[in-house]
């Protein structure tokens, strides 16, 4: 069992969550809100850290329960386990192109010494876009391919190995 894992990633996750949420608040309650570009990727990235982090911070609940001799805390299904990969991989994917987002914006006003109003009508479209179509695109096509399947404490991409089936092309059952 990986009590020990699933406990340290759920109770960071929900940390997580907490502090994207915060993040978020701080964003709406602020003066400038959404208006500006900077406050509009920030966001994007916490909604992104915030889909991830709810993904994993069920405590390996979401592991199909046939795995309870593996995974602590098993009392899923497939369902639940594709639901759950599907939040992962779109969640930590929108997070980490929200970030490339953030630098790509950053490197704009410091290097090129480009305008708010020039980032914001050519370059923000694309610094939305491709965060939010590119993590879409690969969640579902993941899912077309059910390729959310147990991976340990959570549900991720790997082919559908149960741990007792290692070692069975070699004849070899445990």
């Amino acid at each position: 069992h990986e009590k020990n894992l699933t406990i340290i990633l759920s109770s960071s996750a929900i940390v997580s969550t907490i502090s994207s949420s915060t993040l978020i608040w701080m964003i709406v309650r602020s003066p400038e809100r959404l208006t500006t570009t900077r406050h509009r990727i920030l966001f994007g990235m916490a909604v992104g850290d915030i889909i991830y982090s709810l993904s994993i911070a069920t405590y390996g609940a979401m592991v199909p329960s046939d795995e309870d001799y593996y995974t602590w805390n098993a009392h899923g299904n497939q369902i639940t386990c594709t639901v759950s990969g599907f939040m992962t991989m779109v969640g930590a994917l929108m997070s980490c192109l929200y970030s490339c987002s953030l630098n790509i914006y950053s490197l704009a006003i410091v290097k090129y010494n480009k305008t708010d109003s020039y980032i914001s009508t050519k370059m923000e479209p694309f610094l939305h876009a491709v965060p939010i179509v590119m993590s879409l695109a690969f969640g579902f096509a993941l899912l077309a391919a059910r390729g959310y399947n147990p991976l340990g404490v959570y549900c991720h991409l790997p082919n559908y190995y149960p741990p007792h089936c290692h070692g069975i092309e070699d004849g070899e059952v445990r």
